[in-house]
């Protein structure tokens, strides 16, 4: 069954593009569009988990031209005790794999405190505006990576501080355009059975 907090917001969204609110102040006559994304049905099945010896990342394909102006992410608190900072950004993938400076990110990379997000067992996405960033620019195929990375905590606890969820890719490829990605201190390397985490991107149409 969808989630409802997922499905409730799927409804907002639409009701908005419905009425005319997909429009933006941005640049007159821009429309909002959803863009690449990857939101089944049902209940994820995965996760990858941030802690300071793991960088998660889903690579997605972008399909309409534009500027890049939101995106959101399945994310929550992670199982450990303490909360703590993480940092969001958008990168280029080279070579099939998200691009590992996070000066290459085509938006200003967003501080998250983990405490605002949801807790454990609650699929809700979280949102995020880009805002009027430069280099925001993307085109049909090009390819980037959301980036979710440890940056403190308030504690020494060892376990995770914050989850990416997902669907489980044993049974095949779930989202064709981009695959899960993990960083545990080697450099990037793309999920072993192709997962891939749940996101939602926007762009602004001309």
């Amino acid at each position: 069954m969808l989630d409802r907090s997922r499905f409730l917001l799927f409804v907002g969204l639409l009701l908005a593009v419905l009425t005319g609110a997909g429009c933006s102040s941005d640049t007159e006559g821009a429309v909002l569009l959803v863009d690449a994304e990857f939101n089944p049905v049902g209940a994820a099945t995965t996760s990858g988990q941030v802690s300071e010896t793991v960088e998660v990342a889903q690579t997605f394909t972008v399909v309409n031209n534009g500027k890049f102006e939101r995106f959101w992410l399945l994310l929550t608190q992670g199982s450990s005790v303490d909360t703590g900072t993480i940092r969001v950004s958008v990168r280029p993938v080279v070579g099939g794999l998200p691009n590992a400076s996070i000066a290459s990110s085509i938006i200003t990379p967003i501080l998250v405190d983990t405490s605002t997000l949801p807790g454990l067992g609650i699929e809700s996405f979280t949102m995020f505006d880009v805002g009027n960033d430069p280099g925001r620019v993307v085109a049909t195929g090009e390819m980037y990576a959301i980036v979710v990375e440890f940056v403190s905590r308030t504690g020494v606890d060892t376990l995770h501080i914050a989850r990416v969820l997902g669907i489980d890719g044993t049974g095949g490829d779930p989202y064709a355009g981009g695959s899960a990605a993990l960083d545990t201190g080697g450099g990037y390397a793309l999920s072993a059975s192709s997962d891939d985490y749940i996101f939602r991107t926007f762009v602004l149409e001309p």
